[in-house]
């Protein structure tokens, strides 16, 4: 490590202990208050530490085993779970998509398999098929306390993130490949997307607060990267999760419809 390195770990870490303090009667809640809880030198969020991409990213396009395991029987594809150790697609960078892709079928078994496991967002990998492609459910949680969610699920191609916010927030994540455990991530409030094919004009999506937590999630699962690369403070069970929720509810009512702990848990 550089004296660099070493100088944006100190500061990344004075943060996080900054953070952790003002967020510790509202674990499930992120950063609150008056003042941002400080983001990471430089901006965007902690780069995963243990695990890397175990290979280069294959040329684009949807290759012969992935049109098999869509012409496969049935609707929804099982969800791929991780396995200590394995260097699978969970752990591999993700092709891009090419303009000539018919992507119909790709989207409708995403849709199918996201539907099935009651999630909030799902990765190509996490089916096992190694392309740029994911699935995000928009306005899975309230805007406002008190507030009403409006789901809707969008389908994108190729997304990257290009901008994000130097604000952060601490909150619990779960993943639908990483069975019964929950643990702390830092992510940023707000990101910029563009998403699209090679050839065509990018679209931009601007996303903040829990939106932009789940674009986070899947993005890296583009990445070949887990959000147990980034959990801070532990894995937790799921069942444990369940009864802070209810402590939460208990405690602080008003709160509970703002941050979901269950549904922050399927991503």
């Amino acid at each position: 490590m550089n004296p660099t390195d070493s100088f944006h770990a100190r500061r990344a870490l004075l943060g996080w202990l900054a953070c952790a303090s003002a967020c510790a009667a509202f674990p499930t809640l992120g950063c609150a208050g008056a003042a941002p809880c400080p983001a990471a030198n430089p901006v965007p969020s902690p780069m995963p530490t243990p695990t890397q991409p175990s290979a280069p990213a294959l040329p684009p396009g949807l290759l012969a085993e992935d049109l098999k395991l869509l012409a496969s029987p049935g609707d929804a594809l099982p969800v791929v779970q991780r396995t200590a150790g394995s260097r699978g697609v969970l752990r591999s960078l993700a092709r891009p998509l090419a303009p000539a892709d018919d992507v119909t079928v790709l989207e409708r078994r995403m849709r199918a398999s996201l539907a099935a496991t009651k999630g909030v967002g799902i990765a190509a990998p996490q089916v096992g098929l190694g392309v740029r492609a994911i699935l995000v459910m928009h306005g899975a949680r309230p805007s406002t306390p008190g507030g009403v969610a409006d789901p809707r699920i969008v389908f994108y191609l190729n997304p990257r993130i290009v901008e994000r916010s130097d604000e952060v927030t601490l909150d619990y994540e779960g993943c639908l490949s990483v069975a019964e455990v929950c643990g702390m991530v830092r992510r940023n409030r707000s990101v910029v997307v563009e998403h699209g094919v090679a050839g065509a004009k990018p679209v931009r999506v601007e996303a903040t607060g829990f939106d932009a937590r789940i674009f986070q999630h899947e993005i890296d699962h583009l990445e070949g990267v887990l959000y147990i690369d980034r959990v801070e403070g532990g894995l937790q069970p799921k069942d444990k999760l369940k009864e802070l929720r209810e402590q939460l509810r208990r405690d602080h009512p008003e709160l509970v419809t703002m941050r979901e702990v269950v549904r922050s848990a399927v991503l």
